[in-house]
């Protein structure tokens, strides 16, 4: 079992297979805690087959599931390969699936889902984006999937001086300010040299999407930095260029509208399982305007409190890094 507490959120996670709770504990080993605390939510996993559905009309079929409703039952027919069983009143899930990739996959989503909806609740909203700091000073860097994040992380944490935040999705608060959300590094391949090809990386077999290759950051921890909180905020919003040298200038607030729009109040490129908390009526509308009022909030704090920059990106990355690193250095006495 694995008890992970989310900023007072607690969920426990159940698996007779103890390899994957290991891996799961390596993705969330920041918020690991004992056990003798009550849950909020349980997810239970079962390596086997899954049992028969009874007989239902389908709610909605959607392009990697089938939605199912009974009573307070919600069923998520991941087309034979898995199947996910959601009771709305007691806040439990099971999960089956008879591969083991794909019920760890399934694990991995249904936890960020379930935070994506209650951290909220707590005045924490997610970004889609990398965080790391230096000085004092936290750069949090937005760009979209396959846009060089991973890549700009892993030449920022060659460097003594950065500590890590997160490398996909630091957390913001109501009032802008920033906490940590230390996961796993996750590359398309492992780095081959530099402090991190000394790390022990695992494969991420994704449904639909290439390999990763990911590494706990609990063998990082003294480049974590767990209380960014009261650093000053230098939001940096990417964009790649084809050619040329890189680009870092500063912006006025009104500019980052557009991107925290994309990377926090919509979360595109957040990990997540939409399905499982809509109901496909009317009461979706007002679910989803009260999720983006509170984002909103949060991002416009966010903005409030940071100094903007847009980041055009060349191709030559240490120039990359190096850019980011001089303007958190110059911000050092600011």
């Amino acid at each position: 079992m694995l008890y992970l507490s989310f900023h007072h959120h607690i969920i426990l996670v159940k698996c007779k297979e103890s390899s994957l709770i290991q891996k799961l504990h390596e993705e969330f080993h920041f918020f690991q805690v004992s056990e003798d605390l009550t849950p909020h939510t349980i997810i239970d996993l079962e390596l086997g087959p899954s049992p028969e559905l009874p007989s239902m009309v389908a709610h909605r079929i959607l392009e990697n599931a089938i939605v199912y409703q009974l009573g307070e039952i919600q069923y998520l027919d991941y087309f034979g390969e898995a199947l996910t069983l959601r009771t709305e009143s007691d806040q439990t899930f099971k999960i089956y699936s008879q591969n083991y990739d794909r019920l760890y996959e399934l694990a991995f989503l249904t936890i960020h889902s379930i935070l994506g909806q209650n951290l909220e609740k707590h005045g924490l909203c997610r970004i889609h984006a990398a965080a790391v700091s230096v000085n004092n000073k936290n750069a949090i860097i937005m760009l979209p999937s396959k846009g060089g994040k991973s890549t700009l992380v892993k030449q920022l944490l060659s460097n003594e001086e950065v500590r890590i935040i997160s490398d996909d999705m630091p957390l913001c608060s109501f009032s802008g300010k920033i906490f940590p959300f230390p996961s796993k590094l996750s590359f398309d391949e492992i780095p081959k040299n530099g402090p991190l090809s000394q790390l022990i990386w695992s494969e991420f077999r994704r449904h639909r999407h290439p390999i990763k290759w990911t590494a706990s950051l609990a063998q990082l921890k003294d480049k974590l930095d767990k209380y960014p909180m009261e650093n000053k905020n230098i939001l940096i919003a990417g964009f790649r260029l084809s050619r040329g040298d890189s680009i870092l200038s500063p912006v006025s607030k009104i500019h980052m509208i557009k991107p925290i729009l994309e990377h926090m109040i919509v979360g595109m490129g957040l990990p997540q399982i939409v399905e499982i908390f809509l109901r496909f009526d009317w009461r979706d509308f007002f679910k989803l305007i009260h999720h983006a009022l509170l984002r909103s909030i949060c991002a416009f704090n966010l903005i409030r409190r940071s100094d903007c920059y847009h980041f055009y990106m060349g191709q030559d990355l240490q120039q990359n890094s190096q850019l980011i690193l001089e303007l958190m250095h110059d911000h050092k006495n600011s």
